[in-house]
């Protein structure tokens, strides 16, 4: 059975937050002047890529639904799932996946492809989910919070791992794009000598 669960984390954290990276290092080598042209390129493919993967999200999050519904629920497991999806809360399992898919496709805009500010707000609701953001903010509520909060305040991680994990999802990204622009060249240049 496909893992439907590694394919949307990898597409949402890995590659989406990717551009977001990627974005901001493109900002500020434009801002240096460095290689303007083979940028901008480079850049059209990377919204290209990035509408792509929107689309993309949105259909494995439809398969990997309707799989679960078909092959892995019980019957009444189903019958809970169409109440949630039909019931009076059924935009917690829609809205989501809807925004994600919108907020990909608002790249197509040049007003939005061209201000760093709006790309880097499109990709932040990638990082903060509405799942995350209720529990962060039920969490910090001063009623839940320990007394101790300010003594031992570790987060997990170092940032070195940090920044070598922006590091990796920016070169990932733009390995994709490379494959993306690599696949349609070539496939033009197929199209080209089969005309001829």
């Amino acid at each position: 059975m496909v893992d439907f669960d590694f394919i949307l984390h990898f597409i949402r954290i890995d590659l989406i937050l990717g551009f977001g990276w990627y974005t901001v290092l493109f900002f500020t080598l434009k801002l240096f002047k460095y290689k303007k042209d083979l940028l901008t390129e480079f850049d059209k493919d990377a919204c290209k890529t990035f509408v792509f993967l929107g689309i993309l999200f949105a259909i494995v999050w439809l398969l990997a639904v309707t799989v679960d519904f078909v092959v892995i629920m019980t019957e009444e497991e189903k019958t809970q799932f169409l109440n949630r999806l039909t019931g009076e809360y059924s935009f917690g399992i829609w809205l989501q996946p809807l925004f994600w898919l919108i907020l990909t496709q608002l790249v197509r805009f040049n007003i939005i492809r061209k201000f760093l500010f709006f790309r880097i707000l499109i990709v932040v609701p990638f990082i903060i989910t509405f799942e995350r953001f209720v529990i962060i903010v039920t969490s910090l509520h001063r009623d839940y919070l320990p007394s101790s909060w300010t003594i031992y305040n570790y987060i997990g991680f170092t940032w070195w791992e940090f920044l070598l994990s922006i590091a990796v999802k920016a070169i990932e990204f733009s390995l994709i794009v490379f494959v993306y622009k690599y696949a349609n060249q070539s496939i033009l240049k197929f199209k080209t000598v089969n005309h001829n």
